[in-house]
């Protein structure tokens, strides 16, 4: 056979070089370049896929960061408002802090705490409160301003300021004329 190959010719030679070399290029790229191309393109998208995840996973890293500062920027407030709720079974001690506000103001007052309306969120009720009061007009504002400053939030749906006149009569029977004012508030108390 390999007196076979010197006899042919040189043309044919070259022939059959060109095609046994293009066949183990052709070889090496199909069953070792291509698969290394193949395999480069994948480790591509799992690199890119690994890169977008950890750009998520910072940005929510960076929110969670930013919602930290931004908690303890308002934890303060939130302590505050976390005051303005009426503790559960403190109705009394509510209660006497009105009838105190009464007193001091000198206006007689009715207080009418109805049931309780339980929220969806089940975090807080909602009590409604009726309150007359009864007493003259710098009174009754001294008695509203101190109702405002309390520490609970009471959201007033209606006021109500009506005038009432009383006759007194003196012992010299002389009839004096007070002007009174009657006072009814419709409200909301929110209890925690």
């Amino acid at each position: 056979m390999l007196n076979n190959l010197i006899k042919l010719n040189l043309k044919k030679k070259i022939s059959i070089s060109i095609v046994v070399s293009v066949l183990i290029i052709g070889g090496l790229v199909y069953f070792v370049v291509i698969p290394i191309i193949n395999d480069i393109k994948k480790m591509g998208e799992k690199i890119e896929n690994q890169r977008i995840d950890l750009e998520q996973k910072y940005i929510k890293g960076q929110s969670l960061k930013q919602l930290t500062e931004n908690l303890k920027k308002i934890e303060p407030q939130l302590i505050i408002l976390d005051q303005i709720f009426i503790k559960q079974d403190y109705e009394l001690e509510f209660i006497t802090k009105l009838e105190e506000i009464a007193e001091q103001n000198n206006v007689s007052q009715t207080i009418n705490l109805n049931t309780a309306k339980i929220n969806k969120d089940k975090s807080y009720q909602t009590l409604p409160l009726q309150l007359s009061a009864r007493g003259n007009y710098k009174n009754i504002m001294n008695y509203l301003i101190n109702l405002e400053a309390l520490n609970y939030y009471i959201n007033i749906d209606s006021i109500d300021l009506s005038s009432a006149s009383t006759k007194l009569s003196a012992t010299s029977e002389v009839q004096t004329t007070f002007s009174n004012i009657n006072l009814t508030i419709s409200a909301n108390t929110y209890w925690k």
